[in-house]
């Protein structure tokens, strides 16, 4: 009995070994099975991340000019993420939304001292995915001195 890839649509014959097989054999639609699988376990498995995380960093300690020798011998490859980067700022910018960094502090104000909520930040924001965006918004505030509590 047949059904349908969740990737490419065409009929395949599940695995009898394989539970609630969703994906055929072919490479693509293995390569997105695998993908989306990775971001489930990134997104709900704590100590995957952390594992995953130290396997990066140790990997980029010993091979610490990867990524300028790949520029180097992949100019075009460069470039066409670069101008696909400029893309997606322009796109953004349009639609007001910003780009974070992790260094950027700009025009933010300082904060006065007093109670915050933290909220998750729900726009589409280019960010790592270790850090964690979030919008401050004061909800009581700080008497600046003991005369104003009005005791």
């Amino acid at each position: 009995m047949g059904q349908a890839c969740r990737n490419c649509g065409r009929t395949f014959t599940p695995h009898p070994s394989v539970f609630h097989q969703e994906f055929c054999g072919e490479p693509d639609c293995q390569r997105t099975r695998k993908r989306l699988w990775q971001q489930k376990k990134l997104a709900q498995d704590r100590d995957y991340r952390e594992n995953k995380s130290a396997a990066q960093k140790k990997w980029l300690k010993r091979n610490p000019n990867y990524w300028r020798d790949y520029r180097k011998r992949n100019p075009a490859v460069t470039e066409r993420n670069r101008l696909k980067q400029h893309e997606r700022n322009r796109c953004r910018q349009k639609s007001r939304l910003m780009i974070a960094k992790m260094d950027e502090l700009g025009a933010v104000p300082v904060l006065i001292p007093g109670m915050y909520r933290l909220v998750m930040n729900k726009d589409d924001v280019i960010a790592k995915n270790d850090e964690l965006i979030i919008q401050i918004s004061s909800i009581s505030r700080v008497c600046d001195s003991p005369a104003s509590l009005g005791s």
